[in-house]
């Protein structure tokens, strides 16, 4: 399978079909909070491990529809913050190796993209549901 394609199972650790034997409750935690899925500080990793990464963002991101709003921007600063940490590693090594130039361009700049959008729409939700209880009053 080739390593462009995203997948909600690809390499998360976690068994789809619900908790690890022995784990006792960890994978449930994490999947419920992505952020901890994240790279370390500072690293880049490989082009798997980046992708694996990037794969962990796409699946938070199909989850913001059912989160508040506030919690959606909690998680955008998060995952904006590592995604340019990433773009600033990835420019470092693109001289010595172009397809990290690819990933930067095609893959990590349209997630910021997505993640700006994002922002206004849960900023947006949070000024809605102001208005409603300011009604309601």
């Amino acid at each position: 399978m080739p390593t462009t394609q995203m997948e909600e199972g690809r390499d998360l650790g976690h068994d789809p079909t619900g908790d690890l034997p022995g784990s006792g409750g960890q994978v449930t935690y994490l999947l419920q909070n992505p952020v901890l899925m994240l790279g370390k500080a500072n690293y880049l990793g490989t082009r798997q491990e980046i992708e694996t990464e990037l794969d962990v963002i796409a699946v938070a991101l199909r989850s913001f529809h059912i989160k508040q709003p506030d919690q959606v921007m909690r998680e955008i600063a998060a995952y904006t913050a590592r995604l340019t940490e990433l773009c600033v590693l990835l420019h470092r090594v693109e001289s010595k190796d172009r397809q990290y130039t690819r990933i930067r361009t095609q893959q990590v700049e349209r997630f910021i993209a997505e993640l700006d959008r994002q922002f206004k729409i849960a900023s947006r939700m949070v000024e809605v549901m102001r208005q409603d209880l300011e009604m309601s009053r």
